[in-house]
């Protein structure tokens, strides 16, 4: 897989209006890279949306090499990764996203598979 060096704007829209219509539940789903930029999310079938957690059916993930980790939104202010949250970054793919309120173009960070924050470009397509 290549590395990982931008973000779709398309997605974060995307992946910020999930979490809006999750909200007060926490919105997860897997996303997907296309020659290094993450553009997309994927929705497993079988996820569970929780208030102060959710799940993923990893079983129901499809064999797909573009998948490069996971996308959730926490339903407060912050977009901090929590223990919880390094611990499925480790197991999940290499490139990880959580969104806070109010769920806009500036209140996500992008984190890697050791839970540590990572900046990526912005792409505008």
């Amino acid at each position: 897989m290549k590395k990982i060096y931008a973000v779709d704007v398309g997605m974060i829209d995307s992946f910020n209006e999930s979490a809006k219509s999750c909200y007060p539940d926490e919105f997860l789903c897997m996303v997907r890279q296309e020659d290094g930029v993450v553009n997309e999310l994927v929705l497993l079938p079988g996820t569970v949306y929780g208030d102060s957690h959710s799940f993923l059916s990893e079983w129901m993930s499809p064999v797909d090499y573009s998948l490069a980790g996971t996308a959730h939104s926490h339903p407060g202010y912050d977009n901090s990764a929590s223990d919880e949250d390094k611990s499925l970054f480790s197991n999940m793919g290499g490139i990880h996203f959580i969104t806070c309120q109010p769920y806009d173009r500036s209140s996500w960070k992008a984190y890697n598979s050791k839970g540590e924050e990572v900046i990526l470009e912005v792409i505008y397509r």
